[in-house]
């Protein structure tokens, strides 16, 4: 019986990862930074604006690894709360490609200044509080299916 469903997970597993799409977003250049043009910035921009949907705007991004899994960080805020966001991302010669597949990983900050990424295993796990002498050491960790992010940049640079 347990094979049975073992048998269901790996068949729907595999399904899932054979229907993934990527798109090209960026190049990887010498020194190991992204580079966009400007309708792949701007796509990232309105689709992170977009995905959350609260008035927060994307203030910068670039690559992040852990692990052996690579990560599109981007650093967004609105008024006085900062979030960071991880969308794991596939680098083939040197092009950067968002996945369908993707999860985004989100800490945003209530009373902390400044929360961070917690790994272990070398995968992005929950956030923390990274600031002494902030009101609470409270961070707020998300994970939202990366499929909606992914189809508003592909939408904005398909156009």
């Amino acid at each position: 019986m347990i094979r049975n469903y073992l048998i269901i997970f790996i068949f729907i597993f595999a399904i899932k990862q054979s229907f993934c799409q990527q798109i090209a977003i960026g190049t990887i250049s010498s020194n190991d930074k992204i580079e966009m043009n400007d309708k792949s910035k701007r796509a990232l921009k309105v689709a992170y604006l977009r995905t959350f949907g609260d008035g927060r705007k994307l203030d910068t991004f670039f690559i992040d690894k852990v692990g052996q899994v690579k990560y599109l960080i981007l650093l967004g805020s609105k008024v006085n709360v900062k979030s960071k966001s991880a969308v794991s991302i596939t680098i083939v010669n040197n092009t950067v490609h968002l996945n369908s597949n993707s999860e985004m990983k989100t800490c945003s900050n209530g009373a902390c200044a400044e929360c961070n990424f917690f790994t272990e295993n070398n995968k992005v796990v929950a956030c923390k509080c990274e600031s002494n002498g902030s009101i609470s050491n409270h961070c707020t960790y998300k994970i939202n299916d990366g499929n909606y992010f992914y189809s508003l940049v592909s939408k904005i640079i398909e156009e």
